[in-house]
């Protein structure tokens, strides 16, 4: 005698939340495991969603509120205290490696990327800065240059033999510093613009030196420490000048653009194509082994991943199995 639908459905419901539901995670688990990756991924589908994910998001003003109302929400959330509060050791002290490495960047590359307006200005205004407080030292010899030719000897003489050009000596040495400062600033805007791609050249050389490298390391990871030291409150003030809310639709604007720029799709379904080829039918068994996640059968630390996986996933399969839309499910698979 058959058991009524409703015993059939008790009845598996309670053998699913033994041994059961736990060998049949074990099972899906190794399926997926010894699953080629190129066989696991179709390149044509990937593409196809990328596509409608970009077009959806781009589209649905939904998506753009949503955003916008999470970004609101951050920034009511801003923690107090400053980023190394929260940026742990085992983070910090490998970034910091990294960052004190004496690297020596290429030349080439550094002098075409200050290869901007914005950088010449930059030096620019520090050279006529620099020799425009030099000239205004020059002002007070100037002046004592002329006084002292008024005061000498000389100049008396001059002024007793002739009262009728009194005014000229006196006009001509009083001019001297202004047109000592005229000329100066003409020759300093001359000798910036003349000497402005070889003091650009010098910056890139000076970055590039292996002789300054050790300076540059350190000085990247002052950078790093100013940072994390600095209040989360302040650095957020200095995101908010980038308009958050503008990044958010020029990104979604730009998803839009790609989604319907013709050939996109292929160009995606390709890319998918190459790296899944690149795979040489190799599982991700074969991955996890050559990255050393997973060793032979019954390594120890084989075991402990396998363990945590699969218990994580029973442990939602079994609250899944438990509610009603699974309890729908299962009866109308039971149903005669």
């Amino acid at each position: 005698m058959t058991d009524a639908p409703g015993a059939s459905l008790n009845t598996v419901r309670a053998r699913l939340q033994g041994e059961a539901l736990d060998a049949l995670v074990a099972l899906t688990v190794d399926h997926l495991l010894d699953r080629p990756v190129d066989q696991l991924l179709e390149p044509g589908f990937v593409a196809e969603q990328v596509v409608t994910a970009l077009e959806t998001a781009s589209r649905d003003a939904r998506t753009r509120t949503f955003l916008h109302e999470q970004l609101a929400s951050l920034r009511t959330q801003v923690p107090a205290g400053t980023p190394a509060k929260f940026v742990p050791q085992e983070v910090l002290g490998p970034l910091q490696k990294v960052l004190e490495r004496p690297v020596v960047f290429d030349r080439v590359l550094v002098e075409r990327i200050l290869d901007h307006d914005a950088a010449r200005h930059l030096v620019t205004d520090l050279l006529q800065t620099s020799l425009r407080r030099y000239v205004e030292r020059l002002r007070p010899v100037a002046s004592t240059v002329a006084s002292g030719v008024q005061r000498s000897p000389g100049f008396s003489r001059l002024k007793m033999l002739s009262q009728g050009v009194r005014g000229i000596g006196e006009g001509m040495l009083g001019g001297v510093s202004k047109e000592l400062e005229h000329r100066a600033e003409g020759m300093v805007r001359e000798f910036v613009d003349s000497a402005l791609h070889s003091a650009m050249s010098q910056v890139a050389g000076h970055v590039c030196d292996p002789a300054n490298a050790d300076s540059y390391a350190d000085y990247r990871v002052h950078v790093l420490h100013t940072v994390l030291g600095t209040a989360n409150q302040t650095l957020v003030d200095e995101l908010e000048k980038f308009d958050p809310e503008l990044v958010v639709d020029l990104t979604l604007g730009v998803a839009g653009a790609l989604a319907h720029r013709e050939g996109f799709q292929g160009e995606v379904a390709r890319a998918v194509s190459q790296a899944l080829d690149s795979t040489g039918g190799r599982s991700l068994r074969d991955f996890l082994r050559e990255t050393g996640l997973e060793g032979e059968t019954g390594d120890a630390a084989e075991l402990v991943w396998r363990q945590r996986i699969e218990a994580r996933i029973a442990d939602e399969a079994r609250v899944m199995v438990q509610g009603p839309m699974f309890d729908a499910w299962l009866t109308a698979l039971l149903a005669p």
